[in-house]
């Protein structure tokens, strides 16, 4: 019996033992890869810290960008006036390579570092320049080797925006890739540790080893490709070295670039085979010791168990020796009780069925109450330590039920969070010592998903040791997190409701007050007490009508709120302004509950606005509106009129000797006198008009409700006088009179501000005319002149746009045939109308100052055209028409000589510089002496439309020009008009007189030449000869052109 019952002992320690060595083997296994896991996410931090470093660099990077590009010499962006910041800062930040600016195509204007002698830097054709102006944001660019310092850089980039916020321009900070310094300490690491950065395009930032040959490539690397792929993780791979190594990265989205870190895999392997291998060892001595210990505790058990198998074995073959039992008194009794136990072994299992049932059917109800309810139930072994969890706290944690079937306490410890351990331990210990029946305590377990989950924790201890010692511990579950945050809802809004600065005010439906804070009674002087139970409309002023409240109501009833600002009434009865939010509180019905109103006093807010509402809008030397209040006065006026159908008057009013009394007095007395003669000014208004003071001694007057023109003249003439008499400030008696300018609206249909410049102008003719006395604005005379500016604008810009081209018209010898020359004259080829004749803009032209450069243009191109001809072997003189603004220009020679020696294949003396006869040439002395410099340098002169001006003879006599144009206008009708006929042989007759060529315009027929010439003129140029033409038809007609052989017939007949 002996050799069995151990064998049978040993058989129960094996099940034990089996699975004992095999959890040592697992967890020798486990130790082994959680150290590995520990060393592959060891260099994390490392990642981090690179990545954090990197970040931070570009930080301060994009700070220092964003205040270089904010001050005014940068954002002026001119190459002459650099920022000398930018030396300063590159002297004191060595990890940049360099600070430029460039211009909006990428051209460098300002360098700290010096630039290349004589070779431009231009980085506008590069992608990360295109991306960075493309954006128009802070920009970090690829490594390259920088055009000026030569250096491997990556461009850390910021657009740079003038005062309009347009962009003009570009700041760099070229981040040095060498001398980038990292939070690593190297003597820490192991050598064969790699890390760096990457960029997400692959290309190689930076890295600790072999920086010169790799930094800026795009090394085709598993390593560098996994790095890529991966931006966040871990992994372990083998480098080009043949080491294998684990890898760590982490993503630098300020720059789109990945940091690395990679440490050797081979001693953490071996280091964790070592740690397995002593975990191992230690489990296979505590499997020997248990067996050692079952052994012994086999032998002791056999011999007390021996005696009762006996005696049981007898009992079950029947033998009536058991019923008198010998031996020990022990064994006797152990007999008689089993005999016993036998014969009520079946009345008892009878009975535990029935209970059986009737607790499985109360469990059940249990079980239902406690799903309905949401209660987990737990029970909790302190001998095991492991925590037993029913499937509700299963399902309320987010776990599978199995998952939770059988956790250790300190696994529940670990979830709880920490702030509630302090208040779970000493409830916990003082039901576990037994000073209380249970222990209740509410506390947050974290949720599987990571949330957390507020619990109402109830637990009793159920079993004790004979020592009173604690052994199993029953309690159950309720989920309280929804109540928990209704709690702090409500902690919160009283919080609110108690601290807040606005003042509070709580209703029920009909209005009547139900609660008030603090700031209520401070802001209304009401106690809580005096306020609950009352109406707002205790607070009422009185200085809102029926309608204010009526529409406030309207729009609580439709829209659920209302904002706006009202005057109430202080307990102590004074006023103050409050703006107030009033919100309407609804059920889920949507029944009205509570209507909630926040206010804030802004009386001294409103003060203040009205002071600031009269220092914005009158003077403050004399009280009269400002310029800012009169164009007010002005529009609401010029909207009046056009109700009434009534004029309006703006004067302007200039003092007229207020200069010289500031001087003389000085400032002080001279605003004295400002101010007494604004009083006497307004004093001469009537009512309704406005007298506003813009500035210094200007005045502006608005004069309404004009049904005639002339009603505003008695209201100047009080004007006039007002400021013209005498004022005695202090012991000086001190006069001035006043130049009024006047504009009627509607007749001067123009904006405020015009209104008042148009007056402004009359003022100025008012002072022109001799002072103390009104001028009015001449409308039809400014409509002339902007139509005029808007013309010469219109040129302008067709100049610009070269619009204008040149057409030539050949001047010949009729007899002879020879092509003498040409006249240039100029069209508008306009992108609308076609092509324009001089007369339909040369007009807008006159008196300004872009008749210069036009007849400048013409000059220019004129030249150009005669080099092209020569160049086809056409030596051709052309004669340009210039203005008499343009000839008495300072200057005028030096520029004509400028402009030929543009053109050195052309000849001087073949261009002929035509006078109009009609020019209005002021110094004629003048214009003389410029005539000679210009023939000095070889050009001709000709006196243009000969005879229809008034100075014909002084032009002539003192205007040394070489050729006389007889006007189109005698030759045309000369066969028909006696008169045009003797003015035509006149300025032949003067011309030989005085030696000058002579030529005929308007030569339109073969009579006109055939006439002319016997009279002694050979020259001529007309549709009868030619109409103007292109230039690039010029050659071919000079080619085939012929005269009339009746010109060539003809003879000079003597005069």
């Amino acid at each position: 019996m002996t050799a069995p019952l151990r064998a049978h002992l040993l058989l129960l320690v094996i099940p034990l033992v089996i699975p004992l060595v095999g959890l040592i083997g697992y967890n020798a296994y486990r130790d082994a890869e959680d150290a590995l896991a520990q060393a592959r996410t060891a260099q994390r931090p490392l990642a981090a810290i690179i990545a954090s470093d990197v970040a931070r660099t570009i930080e301060s990077a994009h700070a220092t960008l964003r205040r270089i590009a904010e001050r005014p010499r940068v954002q002026a962006m001119d190459p002459l006036q650099c920022d000398g910041v930018l030396t300063e800062l590159h002297t004191l930040t060595p990890e940049y390579a360099n600070i430029v600016t460039t211009d909006r195509q990428g051209r460098t204007l300002c360098s700290a570092a010096p630039l290349p002698i004589g070779q431009p830097v231009d980085v506008g054709d590069t992608d990360w320049f295109k991306k960075l102006m493309a954006e128009q944001r802070f920009s970090v660019g690829p490594p390259h080797r920088g055009p000026i310092t030569g250096k491997w850089v990556s461009v850390l980039s910021m657009p740079v925006h003038d005062r309009a916020g347009q962009i003009v321009g570009a700041v760099h900070l070229p981040l040095d890739l060498h001398a980038f310094k990292l939070g690593l300490t190297p003597q820490n690491l192991s050598a064969d540790s790699r890390y760096g950065i990457i960029s997400a395009d692959g290309t190689l930032i930076w890295r600790n080893s072999d920086q010169e040959h790799i930094i800026g490539t795009r090394p085709d690397w598993p390593i560098a490709r996994r790095v890529m792929d991966m931006r966040n993780g871990d992994f372990e791979l083998a480098g080009l070295d043949g080491v294998e190594r684990y890898y760590s990265t982490t993503f630098i989205p300020e720059a789109q670039w990945v940091a690395f870190f990679g440490v050797p895999s081979a001693p953490l392997v071996a280091q964790a085979h070592r740690k397995a291998l002593i975990s191992a060892a230690v489990g296979m001595l505590s499997v020997l010791g248990l067996a050692l210990f079952a052994l012994a505790l086999a032998r002791r058990i056999e011999r007390p168990i021996d005696s009762l198998t006996q005696a049981i074995h007898h009992f079950k073959q029947g033998e009536t020796a058991l019923a008198e039992p010998s031996g020990p008194r022990e064994l006797v009794d152990l007999v008689t009780d089993f005999n016993t136990m036998m014969s009520d072994r079946l009345a008892i299992e009878s009975e535990l069925d029935t209970q059986r049932r009737q607790l499985q059917r109360a469990k059940d109800r249990i079980d239902l109450a406690l799903q309905i309810a949401q209660m987990g139930m737990w029970s909790w072994n302190l001998q095991t330590r492991m925590v037993h969890s029913d499937e509700i706290m299963a399902h309320l944690f987010g776990y599978a039920p199995e998952d939770l079937a059988q956790v250790p306490i300190e696994e529940w410890r670990r979830r709880t969070h920490p702030d509630d351990l302090q208040k779970l331990d000493p409830a916990l210990r003082a039901s576990l010592k037994g000073e209380s029946a249970q222990f209740e305590v509410e506390q947050r377990i974290r949720h599987q998903d990571g949330h957390w989950i507020w619990g109402l924790w109830r637990g009793r201890v159920t079993e004790r040791d004979a020592q009173g010692r604690a052994l199993v511990m029953v309690g159950s579950f309720h989920d309280i997190t929804e109540r928990m945050k209704a709690h702090e809802k409500l902690q919160l809004a009283a919080s609110v409701f108690t601290h807040a600065r606005e003042g509070i005010t709580i209703t029920d439906p009909r209005g009547t007050i139900i609660d008030v804070n603090d700031t209520f009674t401070r802001i209304t002087g009401y106690t809580r007490e005096e306020a609950i139970g009352n109406n707002p409309r205790m607070l009422q002023s009185g200085r809102q009508g029926p309608e204010f409240y009526a529409a406030m109501w309207h729009s609580l009833t439709t829209r659920g709120h209302w904002t706006g600002e009202v005057w109430n009434r202080r307990k102590d009865g004074s006023l103050f302004a409050e703006i107030i939010t009033i919100s309407a509180v609804r059920d889920a019905r949507g029944e009205v509950q509570h209507y909630v109103a926040l206010f804030t006093d802004i009386t001294e807010l409103k003060e203040n606005e009205r002071q600031l509402e009269h220092v914005a809008h009158y003077d403050a030397l004399t009280g009269l509106p400002n310029r800012v209040l009169l164009a007010d006065r002005v529009q609401q006026s010029m909207l009046r009129c056009q109700r009434t159908g009534q004029s309006l008057a703006v004067a302007f009013l200039d003092l007229d000797g207020f200069k010289a009394v500031n001087d003389h007095y000085g400032h002080e007395r001279g605003d004295e006198l400002l101010v007494a003669l604004a009083h006497r000014l307004k004093a001469a208004l009537r009512d309704g008009d406005t007298l506003s003071r813009i500035g210094g001694d200007e005045f502006v007057a608005v004069l309404v409700d004009l049904d005639q023109a002339h009603d505003c003249e008695p209201v100047l003439s009080r004007l006039l006088h007002a400021a013209a008499d005498p004022v005695q400030v202090g012991d000086s008696l001190l006069q001035v009179s006043a130049s009024i300018g006047v504009t009627l609206y509607p007749t001067d249909g123009a904006e405020p501000d015009l209104l008042i410049r148009h007056a402004d102008q009359a003022m100025y003719q008012a002072k022109q005319a001799g002072k103390n006395r009104y001028h009015l604005f001449d409308v039809a005379h400014d409509t002339a002149v902007k139509t005029q500016r808007e013309e010469s604008d219109r040129v302008r810009l067709a100049l610009e746009r070269g619009e204008f081209v040149l057409h030539y018209q050949p001047k010949v010898n009729m007899r002879t045939g020879v092509v003498i020359g040409l006249e240039a004259l100029i069209r508008w080829q306009h992108p609308e109308r076609g092509l324009l004749q001089p007369a339909s803009f040369l007009p807008a032209m006159a008196g300004q100052t872009i008749s210069i450069a036009v007849g400048e243009w013409v000059i220019a191109t004129a030249l150009a055209q005669m080099a092209e001809w020569k160049a086809l072997g056409l030596d051709l003189a052309v004669s340009v028409n210039i203005d008499a603004l343009q000839l008495q220009t300072e200057g005028f020679a030096v520029r004509l000589g400028a402009l030929l020696a543009a053109q050195p294949g052309v000849r001087p003396d073949r261009l002929e510089l035509e006078i109009l006869e009609t020019s209005a040439l002021e110094d004629i002395a003048h214009v003389s002496n410029i005539m000679h410099r210009c023939q000095a340098l070889g050009v001709r002169f000709a006196l243009d439309d000969f005879g229809t001006g008034y100075s014909s003879l002084t032009y002539l006599k003192r205007l040394n020009a070489e050729v006389i144009k007889i006007d189109q206008s005698f030759v045309r009708d000369m066969q028909s008009d006696p008169d045009d006929l003797a003015i035509v042989k006149g300025v032949i007759g003067l011309a030989d007189a005085f030696r000058r060529e002579v030529i005929a315009e308007g030569v339109e027929t073969i009579e006109h030449g055939s006439l002319l010439i016997p009279l002694g003129c050979d020259n001529a140029q007309g549709y009868g000869i030619a109409r103007p033409m292109p230039a690039h038809q010029v050659p071919e007609w000079v080619a085939c052109w012929r005269p009339d052989v009746r010109w060539q017939q003809r003879d000079k007949a003597p005069l």
